[in-house]
């Protein structure tokens, strides 16, 4: 067994070690697509209350908000960085005047966490929305690669730049690998193990790791036969749907592309909201892999090691052909204690599915929107620039579609909504990154032409540009129906009048009047003209 090493709390601005409290207990979990979290407990040397009166500086470096590190050395043997985040918590237990210290940290990505916005994102790629995330909160990356997808725009919507990243993870199909140093993000890939086999039995440790305990799980009950990912094309008006394919996970007993499944059901996700076809094909990917992931898995109890890392493969040797195989390491669990030394619990594969594999952050519900300046859309799509209040006066205007009462090839319902205009926005499937404007509303900045009435007797489309107005009246009351311009108008009110400032003209092959009578009358003169002209009694 390793003897237990010494544990070093380092915290603080400059990160010092403690003068005078005494680390009792440690315990740090690392898991894939989760933030790192550590428990230490602190005592005071000889627990004597009156004690704790003396180590107020100790005390303050380590209260929330302060740098924190913790490091494990084994006799001669270079310290190694096991946790470093930020303290979170900071509890103290007296029992039978005995002080106890308790702390809670938490990774740097718990920054991420501790935000609450809308962000806009124009012609970017998701690994450089990625990155700004994490380098805003100066979270290093070690390493990021899978994060292709191309984006016109990308919204992240009234939610924490944690869940807004975790998003991006799911649509891409990758995972993120945090460390105490900086976190990794690539998709999961079994390799050649470069750690030691986890075995039931040992000779050397450089053979192998001994299992104290060990579990494993094989679970069929989220495996479908196949899975598909569909979405809308609007470019192509086609819907794509793209077919998932498997990741490798693991091999042997960890083995999760493996048959099993209750039906032969294909599993289908389709959506209205338009992701291309790569995005469709990522989605699908990440899809089948978050389940698939569930398939196999084992967590197994070792004396302590740090010769693992996240991410890496480890096999498991020595328990039969059922059970041996190589598994992607997910979760590694430190416990450091004086009554119970040091041991390590590490993880292969996933014990549950994600339960939300949301690829963007959900917009739901009707949104106000104003329609900015006119700007020709690059895609084509006849799009129009428009401000949403509900994403913060520091977030630019977005790219919406228009959904008028009609619209065919080469036909429609052509009435674009004016600079300033208040107009109804919702979001295809929720996803803030595909706006569409369902209509306009009128308001005291915006007035009606036409106030609302007990009769309801006038419906009318009232065009008004500057200071002419143009108008199609419906009047039940006397009934009419008018037309005007700002120098012309047809009335039809018991019988039809034409009214115009200006000439009237009728070019036609043949104009044929028929009516009981007919009257011309000229002010100034009537002209007539003709080839042939015929009067006929």
């Amino acid at each position: 067994m390793n003897p237990i090493p010494t544990i070093t709390l380092m915290t603080g601005e400059a990160r010092r070690p403690l003068s005078a409290l005494k680390v009792e207990f440690v315990e740090t979990v690392h898991q894939v697509n989760a933030i790192p979290v550590a428990s230490v407990t602190l005592s005071v040397e000889g627990n004597a209350l009156d004690d704790l009166t003396r180590h107020v500086e100790d005390i303050a470096q380590c209260r929330p908000g302060q740098n924190a590190s913790i490091y494990l050395r084994q006799s001669k043997a270079q310290s190694t960085l096991i946790f470093q985040g930020i303290v979170v918590d900071q509890q103290l237990k007296l029992s039978r005047s005995r002080p106890v210290l308790t702390l809670q940290l938490r990774h740097e990505l718990q920054k991420l966490q501790n935000t609450h916005r809308s962000q806009v994102f124009d012609r970017t790629t998701d690994a450089l929305i990625v990155a700004n995330l994490l380098t805003m909160q100066t979270i290093p990356v070690l390493a990021m690669s899978g994060l292709d997808l191309v984006h016109d725009q990308m919204l992240q919507f009234r939610c924490s730049d944690w869940h807004f990243l975790r998003c991006r993870l799911n649509a891409n199909g990758v995972w993120l690998f945090p460390t105490p140093r900086g976190v990794r993000i690539e998709t999961p890939n079994v390799t050649v193990p470069r750690g030691p086999e986890l075995r039931q039995r040992v000779t050397s440790s450089d053979i192998g790791v001994r299992i104290e305990e060990g579990q494993w799980r094989f679970n069929v009950l989220s495996q479908p036969s196949s899975l598909t990912a569909g979405s809308w094309d609007e470019r192509t008006q086609v819907f794509d749907s793209q077919r998932g394919m498997s990741v490798p996970l693991g091999t042997g007993a960890f083995d999760c592309s493996t048959s099993g499944e209750l039906n032969r059901t294909q599993w289908a996700f389709n959506f209205s909201s338009s992701l291309g076809v790569e995005g469709t094909r990522s989605l699908a990917k990440s899809l089948l892999m978050n389940l698939q992931s569930t398939r196999a898995c084992g967590s197994f109890l070792t004396e302590g090691s740090t010769r693992f890392d996240l991410g890496e493969t480890a096999r498991v040797a020595g328990f039969g052909t059922q059970f041996d195989g190589m598994g992607i390491v997910t979760g590694i669990t430190q416990r450091v204690s004086d009554a119970d030394g040091w041991r390590t619990m590490l993880t292969l594969g996933s014990d549950d599915v994600v339960k939300d594999m949301s690829s963007v952050s959900r917009a739901p519900g009707l949104h106000i929107g104003v329609v900015r300046e006119f700007d020709v859309d690059p895609t084509g799509m006849k799009r129009l620039r428009v401000k949403l209040p509900v994403l913060g006066d520091d977030c630019p205007a977005i790219w919406a579609r228009i959904a008028p009462p009609y619209a065919s090839a080469l036909s429609g319902f052509c009435f674009y909504p004016e600079v300033g205009d208040e107009v109804v926005v919702c979001f295809f499937d929720d996803d803030p990154s595909c706006p569409v404007i369902l209509g306009a509303m009128h308001s005291p900045r915006n007035p009606a032409p036409i106030d609302p009435s007990v009769t309801n007797a006038i419906k009318a489309l009232v065009v008004t540009q500057g200071a002419q107005k143009f108008e199609l009246r419906f009047d039940s009351q006397p009934p009419q129906v008018s037309l005007e311009s700002p120098d012309d108008s047809v009335t039809l009110q018991n019988g039809v009048n034409i009214a115009s400032k200006q000439d009237c003209k009728i070019d036609a092959p043949r104009v044929t009047v028929d009516a009981d009578q007919v009257d011309a009358t000229g002010r100034t003169s009537v002209t007539i003209r003709g080839a042939r002209i015929d009067l006929e009694n």
